[in-house]
Formats: structure tokens, sequence, C-alpha cells
């Protein structure tokens, strides 16, 4: 068993940023094409992006992160401390509509559309083409209402908690030179 020094953990976590950085970038640019409304691909690339930061953050407070996509889980092993000010600095980068009280069923969701959307015809896998559609008739029907949804986003949230874990990543960085 190998124990990493604290020159290999920095640069883990640099290579962390910088590939969370890229997932962003490419993220972006798959936004802003016409291609990019046909899929969920630029969500995907987010959600790898906020993973990447949230578990070099568990590395910079000496935590290893578990090979798992529970982002709720994940961040209850930061310290109290991190999580607060995770959340101070996500909540301040929107507006006040956007709720950050029940922030455990949002990082549940998140982690459950990184497993889910990567495959996503396996949610209605034995439906027929008119079972399909008539699912999604009925959900606009009612009202088109978010809990009853399939999949839910909330990429107010994503952004500004990637943008709360970059900052957090990118000034222990700096602190390392």
């Amino acid at each position: 068993m190998t124990v990493d020094t604290p020159k290999q953990i920095v640069f883990q976590i640099r290579r962390m940023a910088r590939e969370a950085a890229k997932r962003s970038a490419d993220s972006a640019m798959l936004s802003s094409t016409i291609a990019g409304a046909g899929s969920d691909s630029a969500y995907l690339l987010e959600l790898l992006a906020f993973e990447l930061l949230l578990k070099a953050t568990l590395l910079i407070y000496k935590v290893k992160p578990p090979a798992i996509h529970s982002y709720a889980r994940l961040v209850a092993l930061l310290p109290p401390e991190v999580q607060s000010r995770l959340r101070d600095a996500a909540a301040s980068r929107v507006g006040p509509d956007v709720d950050f009280s029940g922030f455990d069923s949002v990082l549940d969701t998140w982690g459950e559309n990184f497993v889910s959307l990567r495959y996503p015809y396996e949610k209605y896998e034995g439906l027929t083409e008119e079972q399909y559609r008539a699912r999604g008739e009925a959900w606009l029907k009612n009202g088109a209402d978010e809990s009853a949804a399939d999949f839910v986003y909330y990429p107010e949230q994503l952004h500004a908690f990637i943008y709360a874990l970059r900052t957090e990543v990118d000034t222990w960085l700096s602190s390392r030179g």
C-alpha cells in the first residue's frame, strides 16, 4: 500500500480541477450550438465537472472520496463549516427564488441523473411508443409538476454549486503555489 505525499495530493487535486474546467467548457460549447439542444450531453458534462470538484474538495479535507454518485452522502463527508460555506457561496450566485433549504434532495437528484441520464432509454424500457407519448402528455395535462417528472435538472443550483466548489478548490490550490 502506498501513501500519497502532499505533493501527489496537490497534483491530483490540480488535475481534477483542470478536468472539471474542461468539462464545463465543453458543456458551454455544446450548449451554445443548435445540436446541443437535442440531448442532455451538456448537462451530463456539468454533472461530471461538479463531481470532480466535489471529490477534489473531499481530498482537500483529507477524505478519500468513495466511488459513489450519491452527492448528498459525499457532501455530508465534508466538515460542517465547509458545507455551510459552500451553500452560502452557491446561494450568493443565484436570486432569492432559488431555494437551497432542501438541498440534500437536489444533490440526490443530481446523483441519480448522473447515472440514469447516461442510458435514459432504460427508464422507459418495456413501453410502446404510444405509452411513452401518453406518459408525457399526461404529465403536461396534469400541470407539468416538477415533482412528478421523470428527470429534474435544477440547473441554477448546479451552476451555483459548481461555482462554490471551484472557488473552494481554486482558493486551496492558490495557497499551495
